[in-house]
């Protein structure tokens, strides 16, 4: 990757990291930031997809049988009704799975239809379980930190 190309890629995880910080850690919409929100493109599902990872890796080791892995996405759905009512445990449960399974494919790419459909649900996935869990806004932001990381250098 040139030097240009790697600027350019930070640059828009950089945009990304911005819009998730004020969405998830802030609690604001993502419209308060256009700006940020055009210049991420699609570093806007990497990164998230990359934050996805990092929280449903803090659940689960990756080698959980989906039936697992949709089990707790009810559980979420239960302990927030409201919040998660457009949640589709069994499908995100396939997605969950790739993404942090053996085999996965790099942060922001799926074997997996991907449509705004799932990416808000990947969002509200990754939001909720953070919650559920108890992180903190300090956790919350390092694992979106990582989430940076974990995209720009394609890691797994």
């Amino acid at each position: 990757m040139s030097k240009s190309s790697e600027r350019a890629l930070f640059a828009a995880a950089s945009a990304a990291h911005r819009v998730l910080h004020h969405t998830l850690v802030e609690g604001g919409p993502a419209r308060d930031l256009p700006a940020d929100v055009a210049a991420a493109g699609p570093a806007m599902f990497g990164v998230l997809n990359a934050f996805l990872r990092n929280v449903m890796e803090y659940v689960f080791e990756g080698s959980e049988p989906v039936e697992h892995i949709h089990a707790y996405l009810l559980q979420l759905q239960r302990a927030y009704p409201v919040e998660l009512r457009v949640l589709q445990p069994e499908p995100m449960a396939v997605f969950v799975q790739e993404q942090i399974g053996p085999g996965a494919p790099p942060p922001g790419r799926s074997g997996f239809p991907v449509n705004d459909a799932v990416v808000h649900q990947s969002r509200l996935i990754a939001e909720f379980t953070t919650r559920y869990e108890g992180f903190s806004r300090d956790q919350v932001e390092l694992y979106l930190q990582g989430a940076i990381a974990r995209y720009v250098t394609g890691g797994y």
